[in-house]
């Protein structure tokens, strides 16, 4: 039986679907990114909820919506890819 993936090889396999995501959306250009990103954010929080209860599923979201909040450029920055 495999192992579950640590925290850092999940974070390397976000990043991988996170990149084949926006991809596959087949952007022109970086004006709607954030659309793009929020709907794969929304269906990822129905699903933690439908796993872990809305409670905590919104806990987790408003703890990463906190952390860009204070971490993250408030203008944006120049995109490159996924980090």
């Amino acid at each position: 039986m495999t192992a579950p993936a640590t925290p850092g090889q999940a974070e390397e396999l976000a990043k991988k679907a996170v990149s084949e995501y926006l991809t596959a959306c087949r952007m022109t250009d970086a004006t709607n990114i954030g659309n793009y990103l929020m709907k794969l954010v929304s269906v990822a929080g129905v699903l933690m909820a439908q796993a872990e209860g809305s409670k905590a599923a919104a806990e987790r979201l408003s703890g990463t919506a906190a952390f860009v909040f204070n971490n993250m450029p408030r203008k944006p920055a120049t995109l490159h890819k996924v980090q």
